[in-house]
């Protein structure tokens, strides 16, 4: 969706008062705001922005208004459909507004001041466009005629209408809502991250810098502690070993009952399917 570069904020130019909303009714409209708009005057206020709105989609409109969360206006000029022809045209943007119901008159002082058309948008091309949600109301002066066609092949029809803008089931304003809470999730999400400056660059120190770690101690126990016992490393203190140094290979090919003298654990090793001790 394109954003005009300079966007009026009226509501601050105007210095408006809190709560302030811009309701008007057609005949407000039609008396207050078109007719001056026509006859060159001031009107009460400017709040309302002159687009060329069959230029744009109407989901583009919102972004161009002066005022409006629900319903946008604009003064707005018309073309002809042809040349010779009083047909407005009514091709806009990607599709096109096509009249629905009937042309309602709205009266002022006891008179007709102007004509309400109401407009649905299509997407595409007719006859197969695509309805939308998208409705917009036409006023326009009931005793102003069409412009003669100019010479110069111009088809200005009109140069100001008023109109209203809205969609019907207000999905552009849900929509908005939720594109502000993303940005405000993205801003607080930018907010908690650690900036970069802030980041320690410092390296880290080096291994060999790095002093060992003491080693554990032990207290001492208490007196009268038992002490557990400590396991035997040096095997040759042992003096039933002693025997052994003394045997050589023919010794231990002595036959099996001297081994049963000797080793009463071996036959029951065999029985077990396991190595005899030796």
């Amino acid at each position: 969706m394109v954003v005009p570069a300079h966007r009026r904020d009226a509501e601050a130019e105007l210095n408006l008062p809190p709560g302030f909303r811009f309701h008007p009714t057609d005949e407000e409209l039609v008396a207050h705001y078109l007719c001056a708009r026509a006859a060159g005057r001031a009107p009460p206020v400017p709040i309302i922005a002159e687009v060329d709105l069959y230029r744009f989609d109407p989901w583009e409109l919102p972004e161009r208004a002066l005022f409006g969360r629900r319903e946008w206006y604009f003064f707005t000029p018309r073309d002809r459909k042809y040349p010779n022809g009083s047909r407005p045209n009514r091709a806009a943007g990607t599709g096109y507004w096509k009249a629905t119901g009937a042309d309602k008159p709205v009266e002022h002082a006891g008179r007709t001041a102007g004509i309400k058309k109401a407009l649905v948008f299509y997407h595409g091309k007719p006859p197969r466009g695509v309805k939308t949600e998208w409705i917009m109301h036409e006023y326009r002066l009931a005793g102003a005629g069409a412009k003669k066609p100019g010479k110069d092949g111009s088809l200005r029809l009109d140069d100001w209408v008023l109109c209203r803008l809205y969609h019907k089931k207000n999905e552009y304003e849900k929509m908005q809502g939720h594109k502000e809470k993303v940005v405000e999730a993205e801003a607080s999400l930018t907010d908690t991250r650690t900036p970069e400056s802030e980041i320690d660059d410092d390296a880290f120190p080096a291994f060999d810098d790095m002093a060992p770690a003491p080693a554990p101690t032990t207290a001492p126990a208490p007196a009268g502690a038992v002490q557990p016992k400590e396991e035997v490393q040096d095997f040759g203190s042992l003096g039933g070993d002693d025997w052994l140094a003394g045997i050589n290979l023919d010794d231990l090919q002595m036959d099996a009952d001297f081994n049963m003298l000797v080793s009463p654990v071996a036959p029951k090793a065999d029985q077990d399917g396991g190595f005899p001790f030796f």
